[in-house]
């Protein structure tokens, strides 16, 4: 494992050493992260970094294969058209997380703004807590999971993909040509798989 204290280092160096890093070594400690903007946009790889804090806007955007575990918080657009790999957020995320995600895994331990997985192509999109108005909207494939509350707005205008809630009140904050339908055997188990592997306490028979 190798350690990359990026303190006042300019996003572009940033991005350029973790480039370089990840085609060498299996795993990256980032140290004083200091919420910057743009990490790991566009990074390409295997490796699993480790970012001691939190992030900023456009964290893990267009992000293809890394495994990328952020200790604090991220700014909006985490995830922005993110092609595979997996973000875990320990805390929680601004707006518009995931907008069009195409592939990949983001696990929100906290809560997400307002807009989470606008237009999202593909994916598995998990928040453990709540999300705010208008998320899931205009979504186009791909599976969003909230474990807590829903904004209103819910899922508006989806065009394809699922979202499985277990709010007790969805059914009365959905967004225009949605509706709530049980989950069938096939949902549930990749559900349950997704909770097995990252470690959730839910029982997908509660969505």
């Amino acid at each position: 494992m190798v350690r990359l204290d990026i303190s006042g280092m300019p996003t572009l160096e940033v991005n350029r050493n973790l480039r370089e890093l990840v085609q060498q070594n299996d795993e990256i400690t980032v140290e004083n992260p200091h919420s910057v903007h743009n990490f790991a946009t566009a990074l390409k790889g295997k490796a699993k970094i480790t970012v001691e804090g939190s992030a900023g806007f456009y964290t893990g955007g267009f992000m293809q294969g890394p495994t990328v575990i952020i200790k604090g918080n991220t700014g909006l657009y985490t995830g922005d058209n993110m092609g595979s790999g997996e973000i875990i957020v320990e805390m929680n995320t601004g707006s518009n997380c995931a907008p069009s995600m195409a592939g990949g895994t983001i696990l929100i331990k906290g809560h997400s703004g307002s807009r989470t997985g606008w237009g999202m192509k593909g994916g598995n999109l998990i928040v453990c807590g709540n999300v705010g108005m208008w998320s899931g909207k205009m979504t186009l494939g791909g599976r969003m999971i909230v474990l807590g509350s829903v904004g209103n707005g819910i899922g508006e205008s989806m065009y394809d993909g699922v979202i499985h809630v277990r709010d007790p009140q969805a059914g009365e904050k959905l967004g225009g040509n949605v509706m709530l339908v049980d989950m069938d055997a096939k949902e549930k188990k990749a559900v349950a798989a997704l909770f097995e592997k990252y470690g959730i306490a839910a029982d997908p028979g509660d969505f």
